[in-house]
């Protein structure tokens, strides 16, 4: 067997640093803050007020399961839930007139009927801020519910002067499946650690809060109304600045969807699509995201390489032994992509509570930027008009 020539073991040993070097590269290692100081009861007394803003649409089961766990919060500083909801949604009100007769804190406004040309969403979002009591308002979903009755306490703590948004952690029940919950989970990371080091992009919907005079002062979606969803995003984007916004990771504020089908999957992503053209600081938002991906994928892409070269080698040149040193190359490389990025994304997943199988981990990363090329193409091929309320 010949000694193995210099530029051999140049490539394998840059096959084997690849691996180790490009976890590096990844959501996963870089740190986001989690854990927030504790108060006392005297602290927790001085908390603000708050509104809190369910905009309603046929939610009539998804309130009776979760509008307990938010009429239930232990908050000593009192607050309100405003319910928007559109007229003629009888089980709706039904359900909303049963809860309201035994909570006093439970309002109702509704969505005028001659409301056109503006995302019903958005409007009903404008409604209840203006109805609100408080300066504070804390928006979530008729899908969502708390994790614990401390949700208002945790949120409400960062609400401090010079703060005026507060992006909270969400994702899927149980019921989802684990690349959804996976999916939500990068993104979270993604949003709360440009929140954390710069101006927040964006926020995934469930668990925002904001001041109200911030919002009215805006002239809140003065420009998208026209754009059917994108509400939380909208509202982040518009109004953060550096220094501006909080984040909450405490399990006991995190907020608990309910899963989505998947056509109410596949339709959150063709509609934030069309909103994220409309997103002011999306190049260096998505520069990480996609600098992440193409480091995962040029160390699949060698590791592939090797094994197939290693192969041919094997095929055509037995003798020399280059083949088995390609062929160990990658495996080693594989061992330690695999170990490596489950230590860190395993860590990830844990300090958020999700329990994503290690195994799954490497594939879920790799086909995250597939599953975005097909949502670009049914993007690029759904007719725009379907994304806004109106043909302008």
């Amino acid at each position: 067997m010949m000694p193995f020539d210099t530029v051999t073991l140049i490539i394998c040993a840059v096959v084997i640093v690849t691996a180790i070097v490009t976890p590096m590269m990844n959501i996963f290692f870089r740190k986001v803050r989690t854990g927030e100081e504790a108060l006392s009861p005297k602290e927790d007394e001085k908390l603000p007020p708050l509104s809190v803003l369910l905009t309603v649409h046929d939610n009539a089961r998804e309130l009776e399961r979760h509008l307990p766990a938010i009429l239930s919060q232990d908050y000593p500083s009192g607050y309100e839930v405003i319910a928007v909801v559109s007229k003629g949604e009888d089980d709706t009100d039904d359900v909303l007139k049963q809860f309201a007769n035994s909570h006093s804190n439970l309002y109702m406004t509704f969505i005028p009927d001659t409301s056109r040309y503006m995302s019903r969403k958005k409007l009903a979002v404008t409604l209840g801020v203006k109805a609100a009591k408080n300066d504070w308002v804390l928006m979530t979903d008729a899908t969502c519910q708390p994790s614990s009755d401390q949700w208002l306490k945790h949120m409400a703590r960062q609400a401090a002067a010079g703060t005026d948004l507060i992006i909270g952690y969400s994702n899927y029940d149980d019921e989802a499946s684990d690349y959804q919950r996976f999916e939500r989970l990068i993104n979270q990371r993604y949003i709360l650690r440009k929140a954390q080091r710069g101006i927040a992009y964006r926020c995934e919907p469930g668990n925002l809060m904001f001041r109200k005079t911030l919002f009215l002062d805006g002239r809140g979606f003065e420009g998208n109304l026209k754009y059917i969803r994108g509400e939380y995003d909208f509202i982040v984007n518009k109004f953060a600045e550096h220094g501006n916004v909080a984040t909450v990771t405490d399990p006991n504020a995190w907020i608990i969807e309910d899963a989505p089908t998947n056509k109410q999957n596949r339709n959150r992503h063709l509609y934030y699509m069309e909103t994220r053209r409309h997103l002011a600081r999306s190049f260096g938002y998505r520069l990480p995201v996609w600098m992440d991906q193409c480091a995962l994928h040029l160390t699949i892409l060698l590791i592939m390489a090797s094994f197939a070269y290693g192969g041919f080698l094997l095929a055509t040149q037995p003798s020399e032994g280059k083949g088995w040193l390609f062929i160990g190359c990658a495996t080693v490389a594989l061992v330690v992509t695999l170990l490596i990025r489950s230590i860190f994304a395993q860590r990830g997943c844990k300090l958020f509570g999700e329990q994503i199988p290690a195994w799954k981990i490497l594939p879920f990363e790799i086909v995250t930027i597939w599953k975005e090329l097909q949502n670009k193409i049914r993007y690029l091929l759904a007719d725009k008009y379907n994304f806004i309320c109106h043909k302008v």
